[in-house]
């Protein structure tokens, strides 16, 4: 897969089932949506699109978008 985001992914926490158990359970899923969205960036990027693009559909400025992303 592509370089992923420079943003440090913390490992999981596995903790009781009772004690925040649908968000523990939601941990992995998050992680994968980040690599994904990295991916696609990077995909983007690789396509064409500007910083000023990317930063829009981000909801981010395209500073923030490109020290998130760049690889």
């Amino acid at each position: 897969m592509a370089a992923l985001a420079s943003r440090p992914t913390r490992p999981a926490r596995r903790r009781s089932p009772g004690i925040a158990g649908y968000t523990n359970a939601a941990l992995p899923l998050l992680a994968q949506a980040r690599a994904v969205l990295a991916a696609a960036v990077t995909a983007d990027r690789a396509a064409g699109a500007t910083w000023d693009e990317i930063a829009v559909v981000l909801d981010v400025s395209p500073d923030t978008a490109a020290r998130r992303y760049r690889s």
